[in-house]
């Protein structure tokens, strides 16, 4: 079970970056996780990690061992979950990569799943755009828009609906645009993850009306942006979700209700295998849960 022992902590110290990070996480001493990774070296006759006093990378080789250690963590606890080992018990910690909207919702709703599962940890990596899910140690992810990448197995929890929004204090002083093309007068505060050009897209009485988003402020944070709405700097193209509380409360004004924004599908992805780890299967199943929100 060595190499088993050095597979884990060879996977967390690629996830943290940092040795103490792993040792602290794991409750076993830094220069255990230290033999634990030499004894990786050694095996594979390889480096993994490239160290200077004052960071750590993985290298090439280190990159290219990490999803196969990823694959035979994940096939040795498949194996125990379905021999029952685990069943009463979900314990463990899983890795969550969330958009900063969807995250902010989630972690007001996160003790309920805590509770149930006293033994289950959760950390959540909170930003709008994700690379790789193995590279960055996620056992799973949420993504807005289509899914490219054929390699990762998806689940459907529902789609993003978006709606434009101003503050009173803004329509106080500029006034209510009438009509979507009436935001070419209008400062708009462009969301400018996933593309140069912020296009703003509306349907309504078998019209289509497409604005090209622009303003002296823009974010790759919707939290930024729905901030800056709040602020009064223009008008923002928010989630409805994210602003239902601030709509209800008078701090915030939808506009155009009669038309309707293109919606985004919204997913739950992982790098397989399809028969997921319980810890990880129990989170993808709170956020199915949770997730009525958007459907």
């Amino acid at each position: 079970m060595d190499l088993l022992s050095a597979l884990h902590s060879f996977v967390r110290v690629a996830a943290t970056g940092s040795f103490s990070a792993v040792s602290r996480e794991t409750g076993a001493s830094q220069p255990t996780i230290s033999r634990h990774i030499a004894l990786l070296e050694a095996h594979y006759g390889a480096t993994l990690f490239a160290r200077t006093t004052r960071s750590l990378m993985m290298t090439e080789d280190g990159r290219n061992l990490l999803p196969h250690a990823y694959e035979v963590l994940e096939i040795l606890e498949t194996a125990e979950t379905a021999l029952g080992r685990r069943r009463a018990s979900v314990s463990g910690l899983v890795r969550l990569g969330v958009t900063t909207a969807f995250g902010l919702y989630m972690t007001a709703r996160l003790g309920e799943l805590l509770d149930k599962h006293p033994d289950l940890s959760v950390e959540l990596i909170m930003r709008d755009g994700f690379g790789d899910l193995v590279e960055e140690g996620l056992d799973l992810a949420v993504r807005v828009g289509e899914i490219a990448e054929g390699s990762l197995i998806a689940r459907r929890l529902g789609t993003v609906k978006r709606i434009a929004v101003a503050s009173g204090d803004y329509l106080a002083r500029r006034g209510a645009p009438a009509h979507p093309r009436d935001l070419l007068n209008h400062p708009c505060i462009a969301y400018t993850y996933g593309g140069t050009r912020h296009d703003w897209q509306f349907e309504g009485n078998g019209e289509e009306s497409v604005v090209a988003a622009s303003g002296p402020f823009r974010a790759n944070s919707s939290e930024a942006v729905l901030q800056a709405t709040l602020a009064g700097l223009g008008i923002g193209l928010l989630p409805s979700f994210q602003v239902t509380e601030d709509i209800a409360a008078g701090r915030l004004i939808r506009l155009f209700p009669e038309w309707v924004v293109p919606e985004l599908p919204f997913y739950a992805v992982h790098t397989g295998p399809r028969t997921l780890p319980l810890r990880t299967r129990t989170v993808l199943d709170f956020l199915i849960d949770i997730a009525d929100v958007l459907r």
